[in-house]
């Protein structure tokens, strides 16, 4: 996420290791990532004075007073069960962002920019409080914390050498501080996920190499993912990093197996409507079994929720949250509805015609996963566009034999199914003009695929045959 943006996140993790695919994962890449894989899912949250010591943010319960005393009234134990009731694997929380204020103390930093406990760094140990109200739950803590330090702060900015690109004089001042913590909790913090580390400000592997090195003083086994920005999909960083950082503003994105590149997989995004925002972008359904398909295939999935001054958590995220947990604890292994098909439960977009940019939901309840949910009641639609184009991901390639279109009360009179490997290069492989809305189903010479396409031509406007395209169900089979 952008460290300009204020953010919170608590991070949930799945046990998930008897349910591994593939050959590959027998062999550990990365040990030190074992504990984050079986735990699966934890909560991230964002915890600064622009949240929740902001009058006007939500978050600060209406409340602003001096930033230390405001670290001083956040009740761990109250925080640390709530994360114990929605069955977070680990907790990742901000030490800092953009600005001077910190969770704990802090000589190095005090040093350096000349400021007096308590005027930047708050004078209560928040990270040893979290950790012993944690640890009595046996919930990791992990913190988050940024490569581009103080740097909207006019004393601390300039004192730390902060310019762009950033320098090494700048790296291994503002990572000495993260050497002091880490050299004083130890085992205590078992990760960190640093915001800011963008190559457009200058970061590079030697500038990572070194902070690395820093972020894991006092526990070699630390496990640390750098943000490189918001890709168009999870991607790995620097091979100074144990698991990706994975920003990305929904939660879609799935693993092809647990390893990229050497690193954990591992996503992250707001369950709210922004970054630090109440309320949430998906149903219960949708974000457990998001959830619990990326833990099947080796992923690590950590939910950004809304953090109150207080240490409480907005309670519809509370109840969404416990879908996760339940979802986790009584979601064995399912079959696929119908048996066989690749497309249940896969990822879907609405999309124009071409492809070219995706569609907002008609109505806002035809989401793109109703089409591939394995229940005929429930259908995907797209909004804004007459004809248009239904995209599932089957995430692993296959060679598929046979297609089935089960549309709802709206159908194309003219349509195309379109196979692609690369998700670029398309191949039409049946189509159906005159269609009169029944299902459809083509058996096909073996086209070995990942992506697939139902692409309605026709009706294009209004007062023709058919009404615009909704998909009840896509099957594909091997």
């Amino acid at each position: 996420m952008s460290a300009s943006n204020c953010r919170a996140f608590v991070l949930f993790a799945l046990a998930g290791t008897a349910l591994l695919l593939g050959p590959a994962w027998g062999d550990p890449m990365n040990p030190n990532t074992d504990w984050f894989h079986k735990a699966g899912y934890g909560v991230f949250v964002h915890y600064l004075a622009g949240l929740q010591n902001n009058p006007d943010h939500v978050a600060s319960l209406g409340k602003q007073t001096s930033w230390d005393e405001c670290v001083r009234e956040f009740d761990t134990e109250r925080f640390a069960e709530t994360m114990r009731e929605v069955g977070a694997g680990y907790v990742i929380f901000t030490v800092m962002q953009i600005g001077r204020e910190m969770i704990a103390p802090n000589a190095t930093f005090d040093r350096i920019t000349g400021y007096q406990p308590g005027e930047a760094c708050a004078t209560r140990d928040l990270i040893e409080d979290l950790y012993q109200s944690l640890s009595r739950r046996n919930i990791p803590l992990m913190l988050y914390y940024t490569g581009d330090g103080p740097r909207a702060d006019p004393k601390a900015a300039p004192a730390f050498g902060w310019q762009t690109p950033v320098t090494n004089d700048f790296v291994a001042k503002w990572s000495s501080v993260a050497q002091e913590y880490g050299e004083r909790y130890g085992d205590k913090v078992v990760g960190y996920w640093v915001d800011g580390c963008y190559p457009w400000i200058g970061y590079d592997d030697e500038k990572l190499a070194l902070f690395a090195k820093a972020l894991k003083a006092g526990n070699p086994k630390r496990i640390v993912a750098f943000n490189r920005g918001v890709d168009p999909q999870v991607m790995s960083y620097t091979p100074h990093e144990d698991f990706t950082c994975g920003e990305q503003n929904r939660f879609f994105d799935l693993p092809t197996q647990r390893w990229l590149d050497g690193e954990q997989w591992h996503i992250l995004s707001y369950l709210g409507t922004g970054w630090g925002q109440p309320g949430a972008q998906l149903t219960k359904r949708d974000l457990a079994e998001y959830v619990f398909d990326a833990n099947q295939r080796g992923g690590v999935v950590s939910i950004e929720v809304l953090l109150f001054r207080d240490g409480s958590l907005d309670r519809s995220q509370v109840e969404m949250l416990k879908a996760v947990r339940y979802e986790h604890e009584h979601g064995a292994t399912r079959p696929p509805v119908p048996p066989g098909n690749l497309a249940y439960r896969k990822q879907a977009k609405l999309l124009s015609l071409d492809g070219s940019h995706e569609l907002q939901v008609n109505g806002g309840v035809c989401f793109p996963k109703l089409g591939v949910d394995g229940r005929m009641e429930t259908i995907a639609l797209a909004g804004g566009e007459w004809p248009w184009t239904y995209e599932v991901d089957l995430i692993d390639s296959a060679s598929v034999r046979r297609v089935k279109v089960t549309f709802g009360d709206g159908y194309a009179t003219h349509f195309e199914v379109r196979l692609s490997a690369d998700g670029q290069t398309w191949q039409t492989v049946a189509s159906k003009e005159n269609h009169d809305g029944a299902p459809f189903e083509a058996t096909l010479d073996p086209v070995k695929a990942r992506y697939v396409r139902v692409c309605a031509l026709k009706p294009d406007g209004p007062d023709q045959p058919g009404t615009q395209m909704s998909i009840r169900e896509l099957e594909v089979y091997e």
